[in-house]
């Protein structure tokens, strides 16, 4: 049997495209995964920085994780279609599968605590009961769980029955957190850093499910798994009227919170009114903040798949499916640069260089990356994580080498 599945360029090239976007966030930062002294911001307040902090903020940032999570649940359908339809163990080899990602993600994870695979793994396997689940119920939970409604359910819970107290208040003492890991993220080696990160896995977890992260994940999850079963991005000239439609109207959506967002703060601000004081304001204006950010991962999903189609043979779009066909080796590497240049193990530039620098990195790396797996797929198969991977989850080595 035959474990392989036809690449599908578009889906190549969007698995691309959510690269650079996690790259940029995760640049204008520094890849930092906890706070950061008010000292270390304070230092890049001009005009040209706080213009990258903004599109960062406002744009890209919480984005793209959501955007790639999208492709992962469509990447599911896929595996699981094609898997089915060779008459292999759908369940056992994909629960195997997702395992491995899982051990891939807690080594990646000591190494940089921001690590998505993590994640990713126990969610994975929590899709293949959902899987036969009838295709309305599945867009239902997508939707509910994308905008973040177990969250709001539990934010208005926990105002009931305790209003919010700053972190000083309740003997937390931010600054000082803050302070400590700088100093571990700047300046600590190796041991160190495994030790803080090792600690770090519970904490992730924990902002995971108070942030409402991982209830989005998930419901991203099942959007791209109906995507899948619906078949528009598998075949975007057929079903290019339904992926614009679907584009038109998230825009409008995106735009509609944004502005009552902001009309909020601006409100409160000019005003004076007190919202902030108010916990049900806070309710209100997160409704509208995570059904911004579901909205734009709609938008960019599907502008760029019909942009990506109108470039299907041109440079730009052979630059991201590249990218896309070597995704978790670049994503992995991605760290590695992160580690050279911010960390402790490596030149400690962590809070040293303007976000606006940080960006011209990343563009400039996810270029060289663009290149360098242009010409190693041109003699090899596979990305070197992609075919291990691939050869353990099928228990026999494959072909790495092109012929």
């Amino acid at each position: 049997m035959q474990p392989t599945t036809s690449r599908i360029p578009v889906i190549d090239a969007l698995r691309g495209i959510a690269l650079l976007g996690i790259l940029l966030a995760h640049m204008c930062f520094w890849f930092v995964t906890d706070g950061l002294p008010n000292k270390v911001f304070e230092q890049y307040q001009d005009v040209g920085n706080s213009i990258i902090t903004t599109i960062n903020d406002l744009f890209i940032s919480g984005k793209f994780f959501a955007y790639f999570s999208f492709l992962f649940g469509l990447s599911f359908y896929l595996q699981m279609n094609s898997m089915e339809k060779q008459g292999e163990k759908f369940v056992f080899r994909y629960g195997w599968r997702i395992i491995l990602m899982g051990i891939i993600g807690l080594v990646h994870h000591l190494f940089w605590a921001g690590d998505i695979l993590s994640i990713y793994a126990p969610l994975g396997l929590l899709l293949i009961p959902m899987r036969k689940l009838p295709m309305r119920l599945i867009l239902l939970l997508g939707i509910l769980l994308a905008i973040n409604l177990p969250g709001k359910i539990i934010q208005i819970i926990d105002i009931i029955a305790a209003p919010p107290q700053n972190g000083q208040a309740n003997g937390f003492d931010f600054e000082a957190r803050s302070k400590a890991y700088y100093e571990i993220m700047t300046k600590a080696g190796w041991i160190a850093l495994f030790k803080h990160n090792w600690y770090a896995l519970k904490t992730k977890f924990e902002f995971q499910f108070s942030s409402g992260r991982i209830y989005i994940t998930y419901g991203f999850f099942l959007l791209g798994m109906y995507t899948g079963r619906k078949g528009w991005l598998q075949d975007v000239a057929q079903y290019r009227s339904i992926i614009k439609k679907i584009t038109g109207r998230s825009f409008w959506i995106m735009l509609g919170c944004l502005l009552s967002g902001l009309g909020l703060m601006l409100g409160n601000n000019q005003f004076k009114l007190g919202w902030d004081k108010i916990p049900a304001m806070w309710v209100l204006f997160s409704v509208f903040y995570d059904t911004f950010n579901a909205a734009l991962v709609v938008l960019y999903t599907g502008g760029f798949a019909l942009l990506l189609y109108k470039t299907k043979r041109r440079l730009i779009f052979n630059g991201f499916a590249t990218i896309g066909k070597m995704a978790l080796t670049c994503y992995l590497t991605q760290t590695i640069l992160a580690l050279f240049l911010f960390y402790g193990v490596g030149l400690g530039l962590g809070g040293k260089t303007a976000p606006l620098l940080n960006w011209g990195i990343a563009i400039a790396f996810f270029l060289l990356q663009a290149i360098l797996a242009n010409e190693w797929l041109k003699r090899f198969q596979y990305g070197p994580v992609e075919w291990l991977w691939r050869s353990v989850t099928f228990f026999r080595l494959f072909p790495f080498r092109r012929k």
